[in-house]
């Protein structure tokens, strides 16, 4: 797959400044228990286990868990490793989670600004408005996550 995106499918579009250099801002990325800490809408939602083989064509796994519900799967390939300038990954999700088996695309660009790193998600290939929609909130839920885990260090 080239990086080139594709305008005529649903996508999603997210950009952010972290107030930390761009490499541990990309190395939050790439080792299994920094993602543990900071991947997940919402504190009530954990990564856990995570599994990673970061090369490209390496595969991933993530479970994400929350009290009360069933675990939900997410899985893929990386496709693009440039660091600390871009990644680019398939996303899978198992069922239940809705549009379950749909292969999308994740383009994540970090680059130095003055503040920091700015980082511009965009989230390709959506079946439905909806599940675009879910993803665009659970991205903004996640990146919050992310600044917290990188102010206090433990990414």
């Amino acid at each position: 797959m080239d990086d080139t995106v594709d305008t005529g499918v649903l996508q999603m579009e997210l950009r952010r400044v972290f107030a930390h250099p761009r490499e541990r801002v990309f190395d939050a990325w790439t080792r299994e228990e920094a993602l543990m800490a900071w991947m997940g809408p919402s504190e009530s939602i954990v990564a856990g286990p995570v599994s990673m083989d970061f090369r490209e064509g390496g595969n991933y796994r993530i479970c994400f868990v929350e009290a009360g519900e069933p675990d939900k799967w997410v899985q893929g390939t990386y496709l693009t490793i440039r660091r600390p300038e871009r990644l680019m990954f398939t996303w899978s999700w198992s069922a239940p989670v809705p549009d379950a088996g749909t292969e999308t695309t994740v383009i994540v660009d970090f680059s130095e600004v003055p503040e920091g790193t700015l980082v511009h998600l965009r989230h390709l290939r959506f079946a439905t408005q909806a599940v675009c929609d879910m993803h665009a909130a659970g991205w903004a839920g996640t990146f919050d996550k992310l600044a917290r885990r990188l102010d206090d260090g433990r990414c």
